[in-house]
């Protein structure tokens, strides 16, 4: 990998993002924080996952650096790292329905 130029080396890394971005559950995640930092009782409630699932998807976020953690009053939040990653959202919902694959998918 030290041989590889500097565009493919980014290139990777971007991959390496939408990677951790790749699955429904983090998908929903994210967009579930774009208001806001939320309670990880919340995140487990609102997405259905299990608490094992549920934590292991935080981790790959946290991994990439997408979602930061916080203790509040002794329980655990996350919220977005950036702003950017809520572009990202809106970017692809953007790319979604001007392709039509929104509607196309709803049906």
């Amino acid at each position: 990998m030290d041989d590889m130029p500097g565009a493919l080396v980014l290139s990777d890394v971007k991959a390496d993002l939408f990677k951790s971005m790749s699955h429904p559950a983090r998908v929903l995640i994210l967009e579930m924080l774009v208001e806001g930092p939320v309670a990880v009782s919340r995140l487990r409630d609102d997405t259905g996952l299990e608490a094992s699932n549920l934590s292991q998807h935080l981790g790959i976020l946290r991994r990439q650096r997408l979602v930061i953690p916080s203790r509040k009053d002794g329980r655990l939040f996350y919220e977005l790292s950036c702003s950017d990653v809520s572009g990202v959202l809106e970017a692809a919902g953007g790319l979604l329905g001007s392709a039509g694959l929104l509607s196309a998918a709803s049906r």
